[in-house]
């Protein structure tokens, strides 16, 4: 079983989770066009908790889209600091044979 890294992929990942995360950031502004007057939904439904409830939910789902967008920034920084890790130990394996070939002659 071989392990095989394709440290591009890295960063293909990298640029597709940010471009999501920039899409829940602008979710989350969206959401903000839902917000209504408290005054939409009359006194029964403020009587009953609607409005508090709309509010609520509103809040929670704004929340979850700004965590979301944190959340997929983060995952593309991670991505692209292993792909620079990946890449420089890609880079020092090949300077590494490149001087043992260099001792053994082969580098001439």
């Amino acid at each position: 079983m071989t392990f095989q890294v394709v440290p591009e992929a890295l960063t293909a990942f990298a640029a597709g989770s940010e471009s999501l995360g920039e899409k829940f950031g602008q979710l989350a502004s969206l959401l903000e066009q839902a917000r209504v007057d408290d005054q939409c939904f009359g006194p029964i439904g403020d009587a009953v908790g609607l409005s508090s409830g709309y509010f609520s939910s509103l809040q929670e789902c704004q929340q979850l889209a700004t965590d979301a967008q944190e959340f997929l920034k983060q995952t593309g920084d991670q991505l692209r600091q292993s792909f620079e890790v990946y890449q420089g130990v890609e880079d020092g394996i090949a300077q590494g044979l490149g001087q043992i070939g260099k001792g053994l002659g082969g580098g001439r």
